[in-house]
């Protein structure tokens, strides 16, 4: 068995920087006791001296402009969870290891070999969390805690065999074991620092001494002891709830950290081999909270086109309160294991029904519709409203124009020849019964209407324009 870990060094602070719309140095701080210190800073906190372990007063006495946060535990595990569901499309099982927090170890049995071996499938989650904009770090053992431990180095590693894991394993500083920090203390006293000089050791007396974890860590790590652990569900919603960094007061507050929340669970459908076609989108206020619901003609997946539909959707909506969290879900979904485009019709296909969809977004579905063609001889009935992109039953008729006037106009028109007229009489089952004869006629100015002379009542209407 091989198991390949990712381990998130920075993941509290990245998570961060993902909700903000502009680079700041920001710090994440220990939320327990009387003094703070700091635990993680992102790469501008970094460049100005801000270090782990480094009160929180200092830091912000060495800089200022330093935005200071509590971890969120709870929230960092709840994106991990979420992001199993990504490392299960290269894996049958992928398990959450907490004494190396935040790692997850995905098996990777016969799967390898489907994306070019082991490093496909490490460069593929690369690449994947880069685009996420969070910093992982890849091991590969023969056991799930030993890649864990490889993944936390500086410089990495990959080990695919166990015989060969089990000498290699020997080398790790024992810095790396997952050990109080009491048990840690007392082997640095000793002047114990690789894994091998506690491997010598009897174990009945490493067990007196230290305890009998430390010698079942060891087997664990190494692969002679079995390392059971329960794989984390597959999360049957497409969902997601963030805390913003600073409450917002408007749409542009929301737009960065929508971008990012739709980047993920975009990912996620992909590898679903889902698609969504309406979305919810509750903004958490300091009181009560607001919905908005988004629905599309077709499925997507594209997170940009679905972030222009809710900039569509949201500008010019004023928020009745300042915004504290937002949570987006997925809230119809369909397979989509994708289709194959042309090169030149479907690339204009897909641009008229994005600026359809925005257009619906913006003014609303009851505004934007379609129109189709009923079983109708009077023209004003002879139509109806759908949505857009809804096939007709049957062919219209050509000969009339689509454009009707609300109420037909009196007109002063000349009696058009004989073979240029329509017809139409009929509606005496409804009390509405008409006579006319519908023709042609082109105005001076180039426009061409629709005209009709009344049989009954006399007297010319203009009814319509063609386009």
């Amino acid at each position: 068995m091989l198991w390949l870990a990712l381990h998130f060094p920075s993941l509290g602070v990245d998570l961060l920087d993902r909700l903000l719309p502009e680079p700041v140095p920001v710090a994440l701080v220990d939320s327990e006791g009387a003094r703070q210190r700091v635990l993680q800073m992102n790469a501008l906190a970094h460049a100005a001296g801000i270090r782990p372990g480094m009160g929180a007063a200092a830091a912000l006495a060495l800089l200022p402009a330093l935005r200071l946060f509590g971890r969120d535990r709870a929230g960092e595990v709840a994106n991990l969870r979420r992001w199993a569901a990504l490392a299960y499309a290269y894996g049958p099982q992928v398990v959450f290891l907490p004494e190396c927090f935040p790692t997850l170890a995905l098996e990777l049995g016969g799967s390898a070999h489907l994306f070019a071996g082991v490093e496909g499938v490490a460069r593929r989650l690369r690449r994947l969390f880069q685009d996420l904009g969070v910093a992982v770090r890849v091991g590969v053992a023969p056991t799930p805690l030993g890649a864990a431990l490889l993944a936390q180095r500086q410089d990495q590693g990959c080990c695919v065999t166990l015989e060969q894991w089990q000498h290699d394993c020997l080398g790790l500083p024992i810095a790396l074991l997952p050990l109080p920090e009491a048990t840690r203390r007392d082997l640095a006293a000793l002047g114990l620092s690789q894994v091998k000089a506690l491997w010598v050791i009897p174990r009945e007396q490493l067990s007196r001494r230290f305890g009998p974890a430390i010698g079942q860590l060891l087997d664990r790590i190494a692969g002679v002891a079995p390392d059971p652990r329960p794989p984390l569900a597959f999360v049957p919603k497409v969902a997601m709830t963030v805390q913003l960094p600073a409450e917002a007061e408007s749409w542009l507050g929301l737009r960065f950290a929508l971008r990012r929340i739709l980047q993920d669970l975009c990912e996620q459908l992909r590898v679903r081999a889902q698609a969504a076609q309406a979305w919810r989108l509750q903004l958490i206020l300091r009181e009560g909270q607001v919905t908005f619901s988004l629905s599309m003609r077709r499925p997507s997946r594209d997170a940009e086109a679905l972030l222009a539909l809710w900039q569509s959707h949201l500008e010019g909506k004023p928020s009745p309160a300042p915004i504290r969290a937002l949570r987006l879900a997925a809230v119809d979904l369909t397979a989509c294991g994708g289709q194959q485009q042309g090169l030149w019709e479907d690339a204009q296909e897909e641009a008229l029904w994005s600026f359809v969809e925005r257009l619906r977004a913006r003014l609303g579905a009851a505004v934007v519709v379609g129109i189709v063609p009923v079983a109708e001889h009077r023209p004003e009935r002879a139509w109806r409203r759908v949505a857009p992109g809804e096939a007709p039953a049957g062919g219209g008729n050509a000969r009339r124009p689509l454009w009707l006037l609300p109420a037909p106009l009196p007109a002063s028109l000349p009696v058009p020849p004989p073979d240029q007229l329509e017809r139409i009489e009929g509606g005496w089952w409804d009390g509405q019964d008409v006579a006319r004869d519908y023709f042609v006629l082109r105005r001076p100015d180039g426009s061409r209407c629709w005209v009709y002379r009344d049989l009954r009542g006399g007297g010319y209407f203009l009814h319509g324009y063609f386009a």
